[in-house]
């Protein structure tokens, strides 16, 4: 099974370039993005789950309804937030959808336990580790799902034979030839590949304001639509499924 999932969030500008580009134009890049990413998933007709950043969940109202009923999962994505805004970005979000929200993903900066989590009514958390040129650090280990205080934990998936994370950095930089082999190879082993990727990858930043590092701006907008284009054809084509967090462990 593959789980597919995506992060509605802006691209992280260095402090030194946050003056030059606006939350306008972050708004943009995040809303950009994420259509795209809807207009491929509804060319194979396959539903995954999507996490938005906290502190966005207001500010796109519209495009989250959108996804909702498109029939996509919509969680959490938790980077700096403390637990009172959590609660009510996840009330917004279900009063907006009329749908229940059920898992968070966090980053490693500010992860809430388990407990409070499930006091919070969510039933899974998806970990992230650091994405960049530097995470074989973090790969030694095999990841696979586990219980904790009743939340199911999901952490990213990690190829038992390349070592490499299935998160947004490995997707965008290596070829599609590879990764999907990588993709076969984990699903002989695993029962699951959770796989990772941002919103605004999607879109082209090639421009200095954004200060993005060189290997970052690789492969960026519509390379991205065309590798993602090509590993839903490689799914379709060899009989894989793909589907929602909450329907694959729930």
């Amino acid at each position: 099974m593959v789980l597919l999932t995506f992060n509605i969030i802006a691209p992280e500008i260095p402090v030194s370039y946050q003056k030059i580009v606006t939350e306008e134009e972050l708004l943009k890049i995040t809303t950009d993005g994420t259509q795209k990413i809807l207009e491929i998933l509804e060319k194979y007709q396959v539903h995954t789950t999507f996490f938005v950043e906290i502190s966005l969940v207001e500010k796109l109202p519209e495009l989250l309804k959108t996804i909702a009923k498109k029939g996509h999962e919509l969680g959490l994505l938790n980077k700096y937030s403390y637990q009172k805004e959590i609660e009510t970005a996840k009330d917004f979000l279900e009063e907006l959808t009329g749908k229940i929200i059920r898992g968070m993903r966090q980053f490693p900066e500010k992860r809430l336990s388990s407990e409070k989590l499930k006091a919070m009514q969510f039933i899974y958390r998806s970990p992230m580790d650091f994405s960049n040129i530097f995470f074989f650090k973090n790969t030694l280990e095999r990841k696979i799902a586990y219980e904790e205080h009743e939340i199911m934990v999901i952490p990213e998936s990690v190829s038992p034979y390349s070592r490499l994370p299935y998160n947004d950095f490995t997707f965008q930089m290596i070829p599609m030839k590879f990764y999907q082999n990588m993709v076969t190879e984990t699903l002989q082993k695993e029962e699951y590949v959770m796989i990772y990727l941002n919103s605004w990858q999607f879109v082209e930043l090639n421009d200095k304001k954004f200060g993005l590092s060189f290997y970052r701006k690789y492969n960026l907008g519509v390379q991205m639509e065309e590798k993602l284009d090509r590993f839903l054809k490689f799914v379709e084509e060899n009989d894989l499924a793909i589907t929602r967090m909450k329907d694959f462990f729930f």
